[in-house]
């Protein structure tokens, strides 16, 4: 990667980076609240899931499949993974996170790096979610695909972590032990979504769906979703 590519990578996966995931929790505070996620143990089960059975099968093969389409300008099949990516998540509440994310990925760019190809990518696509736009806003900076699928990974299980450490008795040295141990599957996963470059998308988490919906439900909420 040349240091500009890194540079402008680490600035995307930042915290600092102006996405609002900050806001959301993605079921974790109903799976605390529920004492199904209650130590660091638990945490590391629930990150360990995240990498091998939602970035896997749905989220990283999205982002690789829509690199991959944007590279032939196919706008038709990013469209289409778009669409997958919302009917693939029966909580409301985890489709308009990844929304809001995702079309704040793009209008930050469309500033940031002074290119109008991201607002123009927003309009293009239905929802906007997350690993989408992230996908275009890789493709437009000229990202490689593998290095944009473990920046992405990566930055999803940072804000896990860091919900984790506002929801639950867990220590800042816990939390970077949790995260470079689940950050350390990534690489792997990433050979596996290469492997089957035209897997379909798909998704069995059942847990964390009903946690991301009963979240609406919960007494007190510090998180959106």
């Amino acid at each position: 990667m040349k240091p500009t590519g890194l540079v402008r990578l680490l600035q995307l996966s930042d915290s600092l980076f102006p996405v609002g995931a900050y806001a959301y929790s993605e079921g974790l505070e109903a799976a605390v609240q529920a004492r199904r996620v209650a130590t660091a143990a638990d945490l590391d089960g629930w990150l360990t899931h995240f990498v091998r059975h939602v970035f896997v099968s749905s989220e990283g093969r999205a982002l690789f499949q829509g690199v991959r389409a944007l590279v032939d300008d196919d706008w038709e099949t990013l469209v289409r993974l778009d669409s997958e990516l919302t009917a693939l998540r029966p909580a409301a509440a985890a489709r308009a996170s990844s929304s809001a994310i995702g079309r704040r990925y793009l209008k930050t760019c469309v500033t940031t790096f002074d290119d109008p190809a991201f607002a123009a990518a927003e309009s293009r696509l239905p929802d906007a979610n997350a690993p989408v736009a992230y996908a275009v806003v890789a493709h437009c900076l000229g990202v490689a695909p593998r290095d944009a699928m473990i920046a992405f990974g990566y930055s999803r299980l940072a804000g896990c972590v860091s919900a984790a450490l506002r929801l639950m008795p867990l220590g800042q040295q816990q939390g970077q032990i949790a995260l470079r141990q689940a950050a350390d599957l990534l690489p792997a996963a990433v050979d596996e979504i290469v492997a089957q470059p035209d897997a379909p998308l798909c998704s069995f988490s059942p847990g964390v769906d009903v946690c991301q919906m009963n979240h609406r439900h919960l007494y007190s909420r510090l998180f959106r979703s």
